[in-house]
């Protein structure tokens, strides 16, 4: 850390004026009570005060490299000590010297000179001890700043390394599904196989070009979606239908990349693997005042026996959103009969 009196030109007028104030202060004693010259009532204010300013700058590191623990209290005290007494010294002996020069022929200036002694000391500690609080006022706020700001960067560490962990969780679950799907086209359908194929790397490529914690328009994000539903209606074919009516002015509203795609695959694992009638999946996204609004409809057999999964879809979009917005109340689910309902909202 700097000496804070150098750091620049402000801390250096701010420091030398205060000592001036001080100064000032003294003059005004010295001239008014005392009833001195103008001329001895402003030397001796200034001599002292502006070489104390000077003298005590070392102060500083004797406050920075002795902190006070419970280990080393007597080496502190000591190294205060000593130089408490080495700036006096010099403070008063100089002071002192310099005065007496100037006004060598003012006799009663120099007896007061001299009765002053004991005030000048004391006045003198006095200072010392405020100059050196001071100091170590300025290492502790210096200290906090910066473990404010460590645990900052801490914190935004831990928000990415999050998200990447939750990000990870998805790209694998879906693969797996796709692969599976593949493989069993390769058979039946090897020109739908190749089709799922090359819409498979056109999403991966997307999922895998941003990181976790990006942000990207609605119109990119709506995209990938198509090639998604896509590649799971090469799959189920007529079984799969989809609508999306997205709105002008919902395409450049920011949202986390890849935050959508796990409600689809919710909605085609638990309603269309689940149903043996023809499963609709509707999305709607509009913009109302403070927030985008995503909702997303998709039939679902409420007789078929749950599929059994690993609870990353819902879960790990509500962790989501909350990492990024620092919200709880952005996704809400329920069921109407036959519907699972998603409503989404992005704030602005």
């Amino acid at each position: 850390m700097q000496h804070p009196v150098f750091q620049n030109t402000k801390a250096i007028i701010i420091y030398f004026g205060i000592w001036i104030i001080l100064a000032g202060i003294q003059f005004i004693i010295l001239y008014f009570q005392y009833h001195f010259p103008i001329e001895i009532a402003m030397a001796d204010s200034l001599v002292f005060n502006l070489l104390f300013a000077v003298i005590c700058l070392p102060v500083w590191f004797v406050v920075r490299y002795t902190t006070p623990t419970s280990k080393n209290r007597f080496n502190v005290v000591f190294n205060h000590i000593t130089s408490l007494v080495l700036i006096i010294v010099i403070w008063f002996g100089g002071g002192y010297s310099i005065l007496s020069l100037m006004f060598q022929d003012q006799t009663v200036y120099n007896d007061f000179l001299s009765i002053s002694i004991p005030v000048r000391l004391i006045s003198g500690l006095l200072l010392y001890i405020l100059v050196g609080l001071t100091f170590y006022l300025l290492i502790y706020n210096y200290n906090l700043q910066e473990k404010l700001k460590m645990e900052a960067r801490l914190n935004t560490l831990l928000k990415e390394t999050e998200l990447n962990m939750l990000k990870s969780q998805i790209n694998p679950h879906f693969l797996f599904n796709s692969l599976n799907s593949i493989s069993s086209l390769t058979v039946s359908n090897p020109e739908k196989a190749r089709d799922m194929v090359i819409k498979l790397s056109d999403f991966l490529r997307y999922s895998v070009s941003s990181g976790a914690d990006s942000m990207t328009p609605l119109s990119i994000e709506f995209e990938n979606i198509k090639r998604y539903l896509e590649i799971e209606k090469i799959r189920f074919g007529e079984k799969l239908v989809y609508e999306l009516q997205v709105g002008d002015n919902c395409l450049d509203q920011q949202i986390p990349v890849m935050l959508l795609q796990p409600l689809y695959e919710n909605a085609v694992k638990h309603g269309v693997y689940e149903s043996t009638n023809q499963v609709r999946i509707e999305t709607e996204c509009r913009v109302e005042p403070g927030y985008t609004e995503i909702n997303i409809v998709n039939d679902f057999d409420p007789d078929a026996i749950p599929r059994i999964g690993a609870g990353v879809g819902l879960n790990n979009i509500s962790e989501r959103l909350r990492l990024t917005y620092l919200r709880n109340d952005l996704l809400k689910t329920w069921k109407d009969g036959n519907r699972f309902y998603v409503r989404l909202r992005i704030p602005e």
